[in-house]
């Protein structure tokens, strides 16, 4: 990288800090290019080479840092936060529009336009740290002021520091106000000059007019301090001067000193210091969350989220316990928007109440530390603060002796709730993201086994469907918001898909979980495993079921390092593809068919017949048109042509149809005026549909997993398939023989295989007939489909176990401190 020294470029906002820092980069001979904020920038800045840009041109601004031959930057200053009805957008911008609307969503000012600003990342930009350009910015180690330190400040600066680290491990602010020993106020989501501004106004209400007590402040541990540096200015020692403190203390090269000459000189006049401590940088460490157990006492439930919420928020409650206690914390999604100390928490749901202003959306829990009561008004001020529960940590059994304030929750749409910290081994927290029904069906047997083989308690979350929810899996939202494939497909749906991955992974953070496991659908799962490692770079990410990475697009494996750390691969070549295509560690684990041979090879073919009254005379025609709609939509016509066509030139037939139950009525309807008509099963009673391809003479199928499914029951069959034309298009990439498991499984293309313009009734007819009588075809097929399942099967356990054992190992790692990369190669 070239030296940032000698050519940057500064992103500014509002503020004298990108002034200053571009006068020290001049000094020292270097070059800068400014990109001025629109409305923000100090016009000072324009004696710079600069360009003005709205903020939403992102793209702008990376061409005029191109034309400055620039590739490193820093973003500098303050913003107000951003609104659509000023926006100017240009293509860069509606590029990153799905992650602009998430940074919006979350609150905050001056955070918001600054993860709006570090999109640029995305677009090639370098951004770098002031301590890299203008080190001398920096507050260093020692007395800024002639003023120094009491021993009792010294006191209570230690503590201070003590206590934003403990804290920083929870995401809560960077700043501290400590008095005699007593955490007067802890910095939440509102900013330095509120909380001092709040400070003030206690000590004016109670009459204190004593000159005692520190600000502290220092980054979190494991603070990006490229775009989130601490900082003290003037306003910091004019904010200081009101609350009554003795001064300012900050860890030593890591805060920055805005205006310096001038805030030095202010806290001169008015007797305050300024130190600068060396004190340990620490690292990112997980936050401790405790094991607790959350019971309603209302009409209303406490989904997942909430709880991970509730649990987090208990943490931090827990850590207060060292430092004097905490009265509540109001908490959204991971986030800590307000923490109080001694103050009343109606005061803390109050500050939040400000924080909001007009903003009327619903969310957010108050969490009551277990010394203060759950009363009407506070409910009160929770319900107009638009939160979305109230959780007691105290004596849950006077709560329900007081009925009133559990109806006044009721009434307001709000759960209430008691949380309790519970004894034992603290859970094991594995969060599972399926995207479709198949997915679904591998995070069931991965549940099961998962309990069987982790000795102690064990935590989920995240999105999964029916299978998962019978092991008492509670997913998110419904399985049915995200279940579609290919481009076109997803359009329609692409605004709900966007709001369900950032709901996804705001949950997975809240959840703070050991491992994450993604499973399959990698147009769903991989934005969300590349968001969470973007936030919480420290959670194991596991995929279950590799992309087809050795069918098309290859260097997608290569890809995926950087965001999964483990694959688990369901077909025996995929290892040798990912290490040969420079992809994550993959492992194969089997895949999950294996474990239904038996139940396929037993199932009771006759007794389906019987129950759907099949002639015995006729052969039985097995249509499997797919489990998503829009492959039902492609192919459900053709097939029926096609049946029509095989019953014509063979004569009756019986026509079987397993339907997925969100697909029923569909099928039911489409297939009305099939000639003959078909016999409609449910594809979920695994028994009647293994029956099927058993009693089945043959089967005309989609391509997907069925195929193996008809493999290992030895079911001669077609196979067909259309894609969107976006999809077809892309055909050119493939770079395997055939788009068939079971044929790749077996190494030969063993199922004929007809798609897009191939996919027609006549073709599929033709190719059928053969199967449905003694020939040389039926033959040839049933002698290769007789390798499927030997080419499938484990030399030891089965496939979800297999699946458990790599799980575990990765979540051991990571919980022993150890590379992320954990698991059996």
């Amino acid at each position: 990288m070239d030296d940032p020294m000698k050519r940057i470029g500064i992103i500014a906002g509002a503020g004298s800090l990108p002034l200053e820092v571009a006068q020290s980069v001049t000094r020292r001979g270097g070059e800068v290019h400014v990109v001025m904020v629109e409305g923000a920038a100090d016009p000072a800045l324009a004696a710079f080479p600069h360009t003005v840009v709205n903020w939403a041109q992102p793209g702008r601004a990376m061409a005029a840092f191109r034309r400055a031959g620039i590739s490193n930057a820093l973003l500098l200053g303050g913003y107000r936060r951003p609104s659509f009805l000023t926006a100017r957008p240009d293509l860069a911008f509606l590029r990153l529009a799905p992650a602009v609307v998430k940074l919006l969503k979350a609150g905050g000012d001056d955070a918001v336009l600054r993860g709006v600003l570090a999109q640029f990342e995305t677009l090639g930009l370098h951004i770098v740290g002031v301590g890299d350009v203008a080190p001398e910015l920096l507050v260093g180690e020692g007395d800024l002021t002639k003023v120094t330190a009491s021993p009792e400040n010294a006191a209570d600066i230690s503590r201070g520091f003590d206590l934003v680290a403990a804290l920083g491990r929870f995401d809560i602010g960077q700043a501290a106000v400590v008095s005699r020993g007593h955490i007067e106020a802890i910095e939440g989501a509102e900013g330095t000059d509120r909380m001092l501004k709040r400070v003030a106004e206690a000590r004016r209400a109670r009459g204190d007019t004593e000159r005692y007590g520190v600000l502290v402040k220092r980054p979190k541990p494991g603070q990006d301090l490229r775009v989130d540096l601490p900082a003290i200015g003037p306003n910091t020692i004019m904010g200081v001067e009101a609350a009554g403190l003795s001064g300012i203390a900050v860890m030593a090269d890591h805060v920055l000193a805005a205006n310096r000459s001038e805030m030095v000189a202010r806290a001169g006049e008015r007797g305050l210091f300024i130190a600068g401590i060396k004190a340990g940088e620490g690292t990112r460490e997980t936050a401790s969350i405790p094991n607790v157990r959350t019971e309603a006492l209302g009409d209303l439930a406490v989904n997942p989220p909430a709880e991970a919420d509730i649990a987090r928020a208990s943490g931090v409650l827990s850590a207060l316990s060292s430092f004097g206690g905490g009265s509540a914390v109001v908490i959204n999604g991971g986030r800590v928007l307000a923490v109080g100390t001694s103050e009343e928490p109606a005061e803390v749901v109050e500050r939040v109440r400000t924080l909001r202003g007009k903003n009327t959306r619903r969310r957010g829990i108050l969490v009551v530390g277990e010394k203060y009561p759950l009363a009407e008004p506070l409910v009160t001020a929770a319900r107009n603060t638009h939160l979305t529960g109230i959780v007691t940590t105290g004596n849950a059994a006077a709560l329900e002796a007081s009925p009133s304030v559990i109806r006044l929750a009721n009434s307001s749409a709000m759960f209430v709730a008691s949380s309790k910290s519970e004894t034992g081994p603290r859970p094991l927290k594995i969060f599972l993201v399926a995207g479709e029904h198949s997915g679904d069906a591998l995070g069931a047997k991965l549940i099961g086994a998962l309990k069987t083989q982790h000795a102690g308690p064990i935590a989920f979350s995240g999105v999964g469907g029916e299978e998962m929810a019978a092991l008492g899996f509670r997913s998110l939202f419904p399985i049915e918001d995200v279940a579609v494939m290919g481009p076109m497909s997803i359009l329609p749906k692409l605004p709900r898909i966007v709001r369900r991955v950032y709901q996804t992974v705001d949950a997975a953070i809240a959840f703070a979980p050991d491992v994450v496991v993604i499973i399959d659908s990698p147009e769903f799962t991989h934005p969300i495993a590349k968001r969470i490692r973007k936030r919480a770079p420290d959670i194991p990410i596991v995929d279950y079921v590799s992309p087809s990475v050795w069918a098309w697009r290859p260097g997608r494996a290569k890809k995926m390092r950087p965001y999964v750390d483990h694959i688990l691969a369901l077909l025996p070549f995929e290892p040798e593809a990912h290490a040969r295509l420079g992809g994550p560690p993959c492992t194969y684990v089997g895949h999950p068919l294996i474990e239904k041979l038996d139940d396929i090879h037993n199932a009771d073919a006759n007794d389906l017949a019987s129950r759907l009254g099949l002639a015995p005379d006729r052969p039985v025609l097995l249509v499997l048109p797919g489990s998503r709609t829009s492959e039902v939509e492609r192919l459900i016509d053709v097939f029926g042509e096609a049946v029509t066509r095989v019953s014509s030139a063979k004569g009756p037939i019986e026509v079987v149809i397993p339907a997925v139950r969100h697909l029923r009525d569909r099928i039911v309807a489409k297939t009305e005026a099939w000639t003959p008509k078909p016999h409609i099963i449910d594809a979920s009673a695994a028994n009647d549909k293994y029956a099927a391809m058993r009693l089945a003479r043959a089967a005309l199928a989609a391509s997907g997993t069925v195929t193996l499914e008809l493999a290992l029951a030895g079911t001669p069959s077609v196979v067909a398939y259309k894609v969107d034309k976006v999809m077809a298009n892309l055909r050119f990439l493939l770079k395997v023989p055939s788009v068939v498991l079971a044929n790749l499984v077996i190494g030969r293309n063993v199922y004929p295989e007809y798609l897009q313009e191939a996919c027609t009734a006549e073709n599929l007819a033709n190719a059928i007939g053969p199967l449905l009588g003694d020939t040389d075809a039926r033959s040839a097929q049933l002698e290769g489909l007789s390798l499927a399942p030997e080419k499938l099967r484990l030399a030891a356990s089965s496939p979800s176990e297999a699946a458990a054992a790599v799980v575990l190992s990765v979540a051991a790692g990571q919980a022993e401190g150890k590379s992320r990369r954990g698991g059996p190669m």
